[in-house]
């Protein structure tokens, strides 16, 4: 039930913010800026997007398997692929990853319960990590740069993450690993947003955008797929950024994009049904 609920607000949100956004744009001038960019930078973008989701997914395999539930590497990145695959495609569906929970507890009989608070610790480790990063980057930017203070800064944050985790989950000593899987899977997104930002054109900002990027990427929780939320949010930075507002929004779009084709694979494991999974 309460699946169903929290899908049901993320369409809502996701349909709401579309709108808003589109409302809000010159259609004539978005479909312009969309028109020069060359697709074979998209393809390398989406490519490199999943790259990163390779690491993302070694994160997730690292943690189970560090609390005795054993998983190969095929058997994991197919479930992480069908899980993306239900997160954009399947509106009001039970999402990636409670359906990944639902396949290793049908497939492996690991405790439900367990493994959903293993995602979750996934998922926050993640989210920890970009919140560091969005730390630091705003020193960097707004405040009198200094390097020392801003090791401090990261080091502070990361023992605290470290002691939340071990206070939360309990006896968890996995954090440092996984806190370095998250830093190169971010790292590896944020180039698939250069190449984005190449496409369009853009050779300055780029701390400014990363910002927002993060942002966008915090906030994308709470529509379907990050749909929205993330063209909003990008949106809602233009003059911030000094952009149009259409070219602004743009490079929401085109990410989201990129992360919707490198998705796509998933849908061959959920028609497929390889014999590893069954």
């Amino acid at each position: 039930m309460k699946n169903k609920i929290f899908s049901i607000l993320q369409i809502v949100i996701t349909v709401f913010f579309v709108y808003f956004t589109l409302s809000n744009l010159d259609l004539s001038k978005l479909f312009e800026v969309l028109n020069n960019i060359n697709i074979l930078y998209l393809i390398i973008a989406a490519s490199i997007y999943f790259s990163s989701q390779i690491i993302s997914s070694e994160r997730l395999r690292y943690i189970l398997n560090d609390n005795k539930f054993i998983i190969s590497f095929k058997q994991n990145f197919t479930l992480y692929l069908i899980g993306l695959f239900y997160n954009f495609f399947i509106p009001g569906g039970i999402g990636g990853d409670a359906y990944k929970s639902y396949l290793m507890n049908k497939k492996f009989n690991w405790k439900l319960s367990k493994v959903v608070k293993l995602l979750l610790l996934d998922r926050l480790i993640g989210l920890g990590v970009l919140c560091c990063i969005l730390i630091g980057l705003y020193e960097i930017i707004f405040l009198n740069f200094n390097f020392i203070y801003l090791i401090l800064t990261l080091c502070f944050l990361s023992i605290i993450g470290y002691y939340m985790v071990k206070l939360i989950f309990k006896n968890q000593n996995i954090f440092w690993k996984s806190f370095l899987y998250s830093l190169a899977s971010h790292t590896i997104q944020f180039i698939s947003l250069f190449i984005i930002l190449y496409s369009l054109g853009i050779e300055d900002s780029y701390f400014e955008i990363i910002i927002v990027f993060i942002l966008s990427s915090i906030f994308s929780v709470f529509s379907f797929g990050g749909i929205g939320i993330r063209e909003y949010i990008f949106l809602s930075s233009a003059s911030i950024l000094n952009f149009s507002p259409e070219l602004s929004a743009s490079i929401g779009l085109l990410f989201t994009i990129s992360a919707a084709i490198s998705s796509l694979p998933g849908l061959k494991f959920i028609i497929s049904k390889p014999d590893y999974l069954k």
